[in-house]
């Protein structure tokens, strides 16, 4: 039987490619997205689709949760109103999804949750692993 995923997020940068290796490794995905059902598969793929996690609520359950959901980052301005919203979609998504899981028969063996990329902050040219200390700036707060 194949892996069952739920993906929140799958239309954004990352969600795209992460459904299209996921389906090309044979897992059955469902995406979560505000976008409707058509747009979500012409950028996902073969997926099922839901626009709201309450429609989960008492779901058999997910073998994975991929959770890349949020505001784009990149669609607006970073006015200080702007950078609470983007904190917001990311922390209110994440304690509503718990709190749905927390209600499924199944619980998910693994749970990946992605806020940002920008951990380490801006480095410059410098050269950056895992043992960097992260620049103390927005995008290493929001992760």
């Amino acid at each position: 039987m194949s892996t069952r995923i739920l993906i929140t997020g799958g239309t954004g940068f990352i969600g795209q490619q992460l459904c299209q290796s996921l389906l090309a490794d044979g897992a059955r995905l469902t995406v979560l997205s505000r976008q409707d059902p058509v747009t979500v598969k012409s950028l996902c793929g073969r997926v099922e689709t839901t626009n709201s996690l309450e429609n989960l609520r008492g779901h058999p359950g997910f073998d994975a949760v991929s959770n890349l959901a949020g505001e784009g980052i990149a669609e607006k301005r970073w006015s200080q109103s702007r950078k609470q919203a983007l904190v917001d979609s990311r922390v209110a998504l994440t304690r509503k999804l718990a709190e749905i899981i927390r209600s499924w028969e199944q619980k998910p063996e693994v749970l990946v949750s992605g806020s940002a990329v920008g951990f380490y902050g801006d480095q410059g040219s410098a050269r950056v692993n895992e043992g960097t200390p992260p620049n103390d700036e927005f995008t290493h707060r929001m992760c």
